[in-house]
């Protein structure tokens, strides 16, 4: 398949990035594009313009401010893995990080164009083709959602592997756009709507992902973080279900991605364990809570309930290796 015509600019600042974004209607910003450029290739998006972002310096690396740990939004997926520093303090990151797609996919895609890739469908993510047979979704510009055949709204599924992980640990975000910067919480990047999932400006990039050192594991024997997928295939796909856990003594904290619009905290689970030690019996005690307050869809083509199973059972083996 063919890319669709469109303009290409490669600015040497971020300044002239954002420029670019704001000047040139729907223009994109593009790093690896292991997920833009597939889409554009299935013609369900059609952006007329491209920014690279190849050229642009400071945005990638990872370095230490006030205590927190700063990873640059272009650092990609296998320098986050590698990274030493990383895998002592971060677990759960390197680990999604490492799990993503294939080595292709990790040494192209940068850790803000994993957290900010589109939400997927079975209805929507095909080709032209496939898509032709039928009435539009509302994502893809028609009226219904097939998979709830209601009309005005989106149910696709974020399936980002690194957003369970950065939930988990806490992160923040760092966002820079026409109107300045701004640090978010991880979990306000994510708009919980399937059509439009970001919660960002047209013109905003993400810059920066801040960890608080507070979410670091320091070797503790009651502490630390782990992430753990669930695909069809040990490379190259989405996670049908993924799982993070951090542990910081009798506190847990936990996330899931393939589950809903966005990435999800647990947050039923959660109560359920807060104030309690954490054992082998209390996790199978509180494991069937995991699927609580996730809105699982057939937007792949695994069932819901076989979802719901996996996510108790990632739950529980995440959060046992972390006893």
């Amino acid at each position: 398949m063919r890319l669709p015509p469109f303009e290409y600019y490669q600015p040497a600042t971020l300044a002239e990035a954002l420029a670019i974004l704001s000047e040139v209607p729907g223009a994109r910003a593009v790093a690896g594009g292991t997920d833009l450029l597939v889409n554009m290739k299935h013609r369900v998006e059609q952006p007329p313009a491209l920014v690279s972002l190849s050229r642009v310096s400071g945005l990638a690396g990872v370095r230490t401010e006030d205590g927190a740990t700063v990873i640059g939004g272009g650092t990609t997926l296998k320098q986050v893995q590698h990274d030493e520093g990383l895998r002592a303090k971060f677990p759960a990151l390197t680990q999604a990080a490492a799990v993503v797609g294939s080595y292709r996919h990790q040494t192209m895609g940068t850790l803000a164009g994993n957290l900010c890739q589109n939400t997927r469908c079975r209805f929507f993510n095909q080709s032209v083709e496939w898509r032709s047979v039928r009435a539009l979704c509302y994502k893809a510009g028609g009226d219904y959602c097939h998979v709830m055949n209601k009309a005005d709204v989106c149910f696709c599924t974020y399936h980002g592997d690194t957003a369970a992980a950065l939930l988990v640990l806490e992160a923040e975000v760092r966002v820079e756009g026409p109107g300045g910067a701004r640090q978010i919480p991880f979990a306000a990047l994510h708009s919980r709507e399937g059509k439009t999932p970001l919660a960002l400006g047209a013109a905003e990039l993400v810059t920066a992902v801040v960890i608080p050192d507070g979410s670091a594991s320091n070797g503790a024997a009651t502490g630390g973080s782990t992430y753990l997928k669930h695909a069809l295939r040990g490379a190259i796909d989405f996670p049908i279900v993924g799982a993070a856990v951090w542990r910081g003594g009798d506190t847990m904290r936990v996330a899931f991605t393939g589950v809903d619009r966005s990435p999800i905290r647990a947050a039923i689970l959660e109560e359920a364990l807060a104030g309690r030690t954490p054992s082998a019996d209390l996790i199978a005690e509180v494991s069937p809570l995991a699927p609580k307050g996730a809105t699982i869809t057939r937007s792949t083509l695994q069932p819901g309930s076989f979802k719901r199973e996996l996510m108790s059972a990632l739950f529980a083996r995440a959060a046992g290796s972390l006893l």
